[in-house]
């Protein structure tokens, strides 16, 4: 029930009450406690701070473009396995380069999970890094280009993060995509740049929007086979 409601009924019952009783005293003393009733309504609705959650962290890291992606590996068996990180390069849909395949980068698994992150130092480039136990890992920086509006001939650097949903079964050798990072791209009928598209990408995702018509996507995954 409203404060507006409450008052409202114990005026009514106040009314009632000193019709039959009188004194203008008892009328008085309903209204303080009336008012007492009020205040201690006022109290309870206090704001009080709360410890920020991990979540709140995430969201703003998010929005700073700082992203981190985990591969869960505690059930391979240690030392078992070599994995190679992998990074390619898709240019208006078509897969054109692998930028680490040349390199024979390999790391035996170590510890029970890989994590990929990468964040943007400038509007230009992106870092990113591949983490594959507390010592082993990889980083460098990438080329960001920018999305012409041609509408309007302006042109702007926008990216967005689109994990991918990871397969329960894998071969070896095989890439096992884990995020796309993905230019935005201009659409003629609304005249704007936009990437809009699924949350995450399954395994037909070379016909999703993204595939389809952004300019430039950095896929980073990795390969994994026994030693």
């Amino acid at each position: 029930m409203e404060t507006k409601q409450i008052i409202e009924k114990t005026e009514a019952l106040i009314d009632a009450f000193t019709q039959r009783s009188c004194p203008l005293c008892v009328k008085q003393t309903f209204i303080t406690i009336l008012f007492a009733l009020v205040a201690m309504m006022g109290w309870a609705q206090d704001i009080c701070s709360v410890k920020a959650t991990m979540d709140d962290y995430i969201k703003l890291l998010n929005e700073q473009g700082l992203y981190v992606y985990a591969l869960d590996l505690s059930n391979f068996e240690k030392d078992k396995y070599l994995m190679a990180p992998v990074v390619q390069v898709y240019t208006n849909g078509k897969l054109e380069q692998d930028i680490l395949s040349d390199f024979g980068i390999a790391y035996t698994n170590n510890a029970p999970k890989v994590t990929i992150g990468f964040y943007s130092k400038s509007d230009s480039l992106l870092t990113f890094k591949f983490q594959f136990d507390e010592v082993c890992g990889l980083s460098f920086s990438l080329p960001k280009y920018p999305v012409k509006n041609e509408s309007d001939g302006s042109e702007s650097i926008l990216y967005k993060a689109t994990p991918f949903a990871i397969p329960p079964t894998w071969k070896e050798h095989e890439v096992i995509p884990v995020v796309a990072y993905s230019s935005y791209w201009y659409d003629p009928e609304d005249k704007i740049c936009r990437n809009c598209d699924e949350k995450e990408f399954g395994a037909d995702y070379m016909k999703c929007n993204t595939f389809k018509y952004s300019p430039h996507i950095y896929v980073f995954g990795i390969e994994i086979w026994k030693r």
